[in-house]
């Protein structure tokens, strides 16, 4: 288990880890039903990518991406004064200030498009980036142009 999980606080299933030792090293698209662990297996991933760079959780509405952080919170070791909360409410000076200055990301992705439009996201920065439901991946949303921009 990579340094940062908190694993006294994960019981994992084998097939979670399969999952996300996969993830690890390929780009991949989980599917599973409610309730089956699918931000586990982000948090699984997401603490040993952060230790390679900064980490992205997109989540298309803020309740979400709030109720991820606290998650985090809980599975990862990562110190909560590296952990941002980017959204529409977030002022965009303040956005790129976080961007240079944390190292955990949970936001909503037009906020995430707009800063890639405006150069302020150092996309280089990233290993990893999670986009939950990713069903909404098409035409015009933020997703497309976020995974095509990074």
């Amino acid at each position: 288990m990579p340094q940062l999980l908190k694993s006294n606080k994960i019981e994992s299933r084998t097939y979670q880890e399969v999952i996300a030792a996969s993830a690890i090293q390929n780009n991949t698209l989980v599917v599973l039903p409610t309730g089956l662990g699918k931000t586990v297996i982000a948090a699984m991933v997401a603490a040993q990518k952060a230790e390679d760079g900064k980490v992205m959780f997109l989540a298309p509405t803020k309740p979400l991406a709030e109720q991820h952080i606290k998650t985090f919170q809980e599975f990862v070791d990562v110190d909560e004064n590296d952990k941002a909360l980017m959204t529409g409410d977030t002022r965009p000076d303040e956005r790129y200030k976080l961007w240079a200055e944390k190292k955990m990301f949970f936001g909503t992705p037009q906020v995430v498009e707009n800063d890639l439009i405006s150069n302020k996201v150092p996309a280089e920065d990233f290993s990893l980036i999670i986009f939950d439901e990713a069903h909404r991946a098409t035409g015009d949303y933020s997703y497309v142009f976020i995974s095509e921009k990074m």
